[in-house]
């Protein structure tokens, strides 16, 4: 029943609707969310219990606007206060909370947010060069929910360190099309980790320009390009920003890509865009809440990695060529399903 929910589910669900809607909600609406929508109990005693739940929602720094209509509350979700600030941290904070967590782990004292600490210290790491942290790495390095992608654990073994130590690696890059694959000489400036997978920044030697690549593309194993020099064997620009140039190929940029890209999202997963891509690519908000991604470019192989994640939310609008390619990648991979039952 409506009325036994308990007051973080309804606080839950009270976020989840008003980070959907894209218009301010009254009574009318807010009644039907699971833990208001209890007609057995006086509708006084359940609009105390939405105040409550607004109130402790506010509590954990969530901004609401009240408005009137007609002379009926509304209520509305700042929902650029629910993102996070981005840290700029210096080198000696990162190094601070290393340590800190670093001795959580070791001390298995972390408990049941181990895997979390693991993460979050991996991160640190990334990027951060041989004088943000110890050149040695945590034994849970590797430990993040890409564990069922093998093959990128064992990139990220060697390139952790290398990158921490400036020494160049090299590896086989699988290109777009078959036969393809090239030898890559790389100084690595910086590991991203973006929608389920880990990104290389860094300079290719041969091409002599700042390249990404995805460690789910490398071929074989990487290793150290030249194992007996010296390190550091390079230094990382001074202006180097590695979220500038992550950015730049997000789904994938050349001659084959297919061009001024359109992706409609509906409103279970639209905020979710916005939040990731906001400032980054154009987006259209419908007033339901569903958005369009407008994208310059994009391959489909590195496009569909990322729509997988929202399966029946999305829909490719443009141009008709990809939708066609998409409808029919879609059929092929129900057909190889069906035979294999």
């Amino acid at each position: 029943m409506a009325g036994s929910v308990g007051s973080t589910e309804r606080q839950l669900n009270l976020l989840s609707t008003l980070l959907k809607a894209r218009a301010p909600l009254g009574w009318p609406e807010l009644s039907r969310i699971e833990g208001y929508n209890d007609d057995d109990t006086p509708l006084r005693s359940r609009q105390k219990r939405f105040e409550r739940d607004l109130k402790a929602l506010e509590a954990t720094g969530l901004k609401v606007s009240r408005q009137s209509v007609h002379n009926r509350p509304v209520y509305e979700l700042d929902r650029g206060a629910c993102l996070l600030p981005a840290l700029n941290l210096s080198a000696e904070q990162r190094l601070l909370l290393y340590r800190i967590g670093m001795a959580y782990l070791d001390d298995d004292a972390a408990g049941p947010l181990s895997h979390s600490l693991s993460s979050a210290l991996m991160k640190l790491q990334a990027g951060a060069g041989s004088d943000g942290l110890p050149a040695e790495l945590p034994r849970t390095f590797v430990r993040r929910t890409l564990n069922r992608r093998p093959a990128e654990a064992a990139c990220l073994q060697v390139i952790g360190p290398a990158l921490l130590e400036r020494r160049r690696v090299a590896f086989k890059y699988a290109g777009r099309g078959r036969g393809a694959d090239t030898n890559r000489v790389v100084a690595p400036y910086a590991l991203v980790a973006r929608r389920g997978g880990w990104y290389l920044v860094g300079y290719d030697i041969e091409r002599k320009a700042e390249r990404t690549f995805r460690l789910s593309r490398i071929r074989g194993a990487v290793t150290l390009a030249t194992p007996r020099a010296k390190a550091p064997e390079y230094e990382v620009p001074t202006d180097f920003d590695p979220e500038r140039s992550f950015t730049t190929e997000l789904f994938g940029r050349g001659e084959n890509a297919f061009t001024d890209v359109r992706i409609a999202f509906d409103a279970e997963v639209g905020f979710i865009i916005e939040n990731e891509f906001g400032g980054m690519y154009q987006i259209t908000t419908r007033k339901d809440g569903s958005v369009i991604l407008h994208l310059p470019q994009a391959y489909p192989d590195e496009l569909l990695r990322y729509l997988g994640e929202f399966p029946g939310h999305w829909q490719v609008q443009h141009p008709p060529a990809l939708r066609k390619l998409v409808v029919e990648r879609l059929k092929g991979a129900l057909g190889k399903a069906g035979r294999a039952r």
